[in-house]
């Protein structure tokens, strides 16, 4: 169970431990209610009781009774009828005063449990409102890790195309991103940094993708073994993905060093020329097969068309990209090397030239990778 999920936990045990008391705070509130309203009534009927002997008495006065009390009793003593009235007047006054103070101690009663149902309203509240703001919480979490999930599988699915031109490069990046999925409830990434004055801007698309998928410039470092795609052995065709929007060779070609889709080979040829007349000798990656992709999620995975095709990258040991994530795998991105070497560089002079013409032929860079121009910037 993860902490949050014992937080929850936690705090749903609250919620109910607290309307438990609520319910006992209630229950006794109605109690002391009824104990009260007794209490009152006896009161109320001891006072008519002393109102009554008062009209008694005014109606006959004690010198009668004490006459007939004589007369009963026989008895030689004049006070004596007196005497008994005065003690059957105070016998009442005691049962008035005892009344009295039985409603007072009940109304007292009533207004401490009241108090109590009172707080006890507060407290159940309180941790309702709480046990609310962790599972809000938690589904933030969860949506940060779908976000993370999405970008971890478009950055693994560029790795697995970059490793054919730089495996050093390829390397730190997968590493970077594992570990930044592995944070999940690490605080949001951060808005890029506005480049130093002077320094071009690429020319980018809005991404599609989850804002997580957009972070600042990665710290990758250019291999300093510089190494190249063969251009010279012509592909072998495979036989036709099943995957949704994956291209096969068949749909590719070679134009200006690069293997990309037929439908942008025109463009990738002049830009490579206009780099050329430029200066910046441009080479590197271009297409790769999806096969290759879905044969690594077979074996990391699992076997099912939903272990190949659905399940996320940090569900697969190692994390493995979703077939289908990059671009690199329908033809339509390149990954560039000026002169032999990644640009890995905002201030190389080969990204600046990119930054200020690539545009015209089409191209747009991936913020996060200096190396990676696609039709749309993904």
């Amino acid at each position: 169970m993860s902490s949050i999920d014992r937080q929850i936990h936690d705090a749903e045990a609250a919620t109910t431990a607290a309307q438990a008391r609520l319910d006992a705070a209630n229950e006794a509130a109605v109690q002391a209610a009824a104990t009260a309203e007794a209490a009152a009534a006896a009161a109320a009927t001891a006072a008519d009781q002393v109102r009554s002997y008062a009209v008694e008495v005014f109606v006959r006065p004690p010198a009668q009774d004490a006459l007939s009390t004589m007369a009963i009793k026989e008895s030689a003593d004049a006070s004596y009828a007196t005497d008994v009235l005065t003690i059957v007047a105070q016998g009442r006054g005691r049962v008035v005063d005892a009344a009295t103070k039985a409603k007072a101690v009940a109304d007292k009663d009533r207004g401490a449990a009241a108090a109590a149902a009172e707080a006890a309203t507060s407290e159940v509240a309180a941790a309702r409102t709480a046990a609310e703001s962790l599972r809000s919480a938690r589904a933030q979490q969860n949506r940060l890790a779908t976000q993370l999930d999405d970008r971890l599988d478009q950055k693994l699915a560029e790795v697995a195309a970059l490793k054919a031109v730089d495996a050093k490069a390829a390397k730190e990046l997968a590493d970077q991103e594992v570990a930044l999925r592995k944070s999940v409830v690490a605080a949001p990434a951060t808005a890029p940094a506005a480049p130093k004055a002077g320094t071009p801007v690429a020319a980018t698309r809005p991404s599609n993708t989850p804002s997580a998928s957009n972070p600042t410039t990665t710290t990758v470092r250019p291999s300093t073994t510089p190494s190249t795609v063969p251009t010279t052995t012509a592909p072998k065709p495979t036989t036709p993905s099943t995957g949704s929007g994956l291209v096969t060779w068949a749909d590719v070609t070679k134009a200006g060093g690069f293997w990309v889709n037929k439908s942008i080979a025109s463009q990738t040829a002049a830009l490579v020329s206009a780099a050329k007349a430029a200066g910046f000798n441009l080479s590197g990656g271009g297409y790769r097969d999806p096969a290759e992709q879905i044969a690594l999620r077979r074996a990391h995975c699992g076997t099912s068309d939903y272990a190949i095709y659905v399940m996320p990258a940090s569900q697969c040991t190692p994390p493995t990209a979703q077939p289908g994530k990059s671009m690199h795998e329908r033809g339509l991105a390149i990954d560039i090397q000026s002169g032999g070497h990644l640009i890995t560089s905002r201030s190389d002079p080969a990204f600046q030239w990119l930054a200020a013409n690539a545009a015209s032929y089409g191209f747009y860079n991936l913020p996060s990778e200096p190396w990676h121009w696609s039709i749309n910037g993904s």
